[in-house]
């Protein structure tokens, strides 16, 4: 889940120029209109999400590391909307090749919140129950000085 956006090179940026890229293109191209809709509705589903997750990420300073894997997968994904854009209507071929690549792209998106996004959550839980637990030692320490204190 982590992202620090040093450079402008976070989760959020490259999520935000592939879904500007799809709404731009499913509303200009006919050709992929089943598949590009389909993306467009998961990416408009999740953006929020995205948006918050980059936010809280940066707060928390968290690793961009985590999620480059995906980062690099939303950049190549707008990398094939854009060649959708100039594939000509007699090219049958690479209509059927671009609408596989974008349904993959939309999977891609998917799995990586089944997935990873999941991972993520039950580490970020662990460490915060280790905080919680930590904190509890020393309030126990605090309030066992206290009590001490109190007595004498």
């Amino acid at each position: 889940m982590g992202v620090n956006l040093s450079a402008g090179a976070g989760l959020g940026t490259a999520f935000d120029s592939l879904f500007r890229a799809v709404l731009g293109i499913s509303q200009k191209l006919t050709t992929f209109s089943s598949s590009l809709n389909s993306l467009k509705s998961t990416l408009a589903s999740v953006k929020p999400i995205v948006d918050d997750i980059e936010k809280l990420n940066m707060a928390l300073d968290r690793p961009q590391q985590e999620t480059e894997l995906f980062i690099h997968r939303l950049r190549e994904g707008e990398k094939l909307v854009a060649k959708c854009s100039t594939m000509k209507s007699w090219e049958l071929h690479k209509k059927y090749s671009y609408s596989k690549k974008i349904s993959d792209l939309e999977d891609s998106v998917i799995g990586f919140f089944e997935v990873d996004v999941q991972a993520l959550l039950v580490r970020d839980t662990k460490q915060v129950l280790v905080g919680v637990h930590d904190m509890g030692k020393k309030v126990d320490k605090v309030l066992a000085i206290l009590k001490d204190t109190a007595a004498v």
